[in-house]
């Protein structure tokens, strides 16, 4: 089942992603300011935000499955339409619509999967099917070459066979929402024959209180100031930093093959996020945290000046900060609210995730028009790492039971 988390996550991820490299051809080509053509991803992350919700209560009623299948052919079916953009309102449509698709079949069907799958070695499972990301962005390094090949508008349509022809099948036969579906148990391969857990218990720690309450308690709030700026981190960079780059007179391919060394390095985050299992999650989270503050800070002040190797070194600090903070955030919230109703929960997490993250990339064009710079926009960026990390340290003081 993490292979299908995982595969679903990749194709998605790397599509969605893939917009920091259309941004500059699609708002050149219809004279769009970059708050306007950042506002496209905005309202995306805002139609995201509203679909966590309901994808989080439907999947708990119905199954994970439906709703991830459901999500990926809207997805789909949306980057047909953006083959065929004319105005900005038929752009924001686009993303509208991607994102409600992208909000049913990735985050959302992640976490509450994979934490019915696996207990034990839940921070490692998270770990690798987080690190999807990663090696999407990776991929991306192939964008710009499809760009130039086929133009921006066949490059949807391609994106748009790719996942209503491959991934769809693969979710919609394969995925199943409990190891008892599949006749198997939690943690297998990873434990030995005699430390199975039976076919009769269920799949989630029972010791989890999972009352309306947590959603108003003083310990949920702290993990929403934990969890809600690494999306605004997450969509500056996504949307901005190949912009950001290319500003600075380095060339596109230049630009995909940082941006390829950031995803690549992202999964180094991810898979060392494992060691939350044993290390702990409060210093695992402030260790990333520590190394966000410092390489974002330094990102947003990047110019002709620097030493060439040294966009590498901050991409590949700040890959393996978000890394390291975004699958060990998954792990706290399964930690602390897992159970019966975790759809329900980790949906309100992930649409408030969304918004957060959608105002983001939408401020950062914001700030970039007013100052015709990156600077503050990337500073901004760089205090999220240290609120989260504040947060993740009180919130390592709270009981996970009410």
């Amino acid at each position: 089942m993490l292979s299908i988390v995982y595969f679903v996550m990749l194709s998605l991820i790397g599509t969605r992603s893939s917009f920091g490299f259309f941004f500059k051809d699609i708002s050149n080509e219809f004279s769009w300011s970059r708050a306007e053509t950042a506002a496209a991803f905005s309202i995306g992350m805002f139609a995201q935000s509203v679909c966590s919700l309901f994808s989080g209560w439907i999947s708990d009623r119905l199954s994970i499955r439906l709703t991830m299948s459901a999500g990926i052919a809207v997805f789909g079916l949306s980057l047909l339409l953006g083959s065929q953009i004319n105005s900005l309102t038929f752009f924001y449509l686009t993303y509208f619509l991607m994102n409600i698709g992208f909000a049913s079949s990735t985050w959302v069907a992640q976490v509450p999967t994979l934490s019915n799958w696996f207990i034990t070695k839940r921070g490692l499972a998270l770990g690798i099917s987080s690190s999807a990301q990663g090696t999407a962005f990776i991929l991306n390094f192939f964008t710009p070459i499809l760009i130039l090949a086929l133009g921006w508008r066949m490059s949807y349509v391609f994106f748009s066979v790719l996942i209503l022809f491959i991934t769809l099948p693969l979710a919609a036969i394969f995925h199943r929402d409990l190891p008892e579906q599949k006749n198997t148990v939690a943690d297998h391969p990873f434990l030995h024959l005699e430390k199975k857990h039976t076919k009769k218990e269920k799949s989630f720690p029972k010791n989890i209180h999972n009352d309306p309450v947590n959603f108003f308690s003083f310990r949920f709030y702290l993990f929403l100031f934990l969890f809600l700026p690494i999306a605004y981190v997450f969509t500056v960079l996504l949307v901005h930093f190949p912009a950001h780059l290319t500003d600075h007179g380095i060339t596109n391919l230049s630009s995909a093959g940082i941006f390829a060394t950031w995803g690549a390095s992202l999964i180094v985050g991810y898979l060392i996020s494992s060691i939350s299992d044993y290390y702990g999650r409060t210093p695992t989270f402030l260790t990333g945290s520590l190394l966000g503050v410092i390489s974002m800070f330094v990102i947003g002040k990047y110019n002709i000046t620097f030493a060439p190797w040294s966009i590498y070194l901050l991409t590949i600090t700040n890959g393996i900060a978000l890394g390291l903070i975004r699958s060990t955030a998954s792990a706290i919230m399964a930690d602390h609210f897992s159970g019966e109703k975790f759809g329900k929960t980790n949906g309100i997490a992930m649409c408030l995730f969304a918004i957060f993250g959608g105002f983001g990339a939408w401020f950062t064009g914001f700030l970039y028009d007013i100052h015709l710079n990156y600077y503050w926009g990337f500073s901004i960026a760089s205090l999220m790492f240290i609120i989260s990390g504040v947060s993740a340290l009180i919130l390592s003081t709270q009981k996970k039971t009410n």
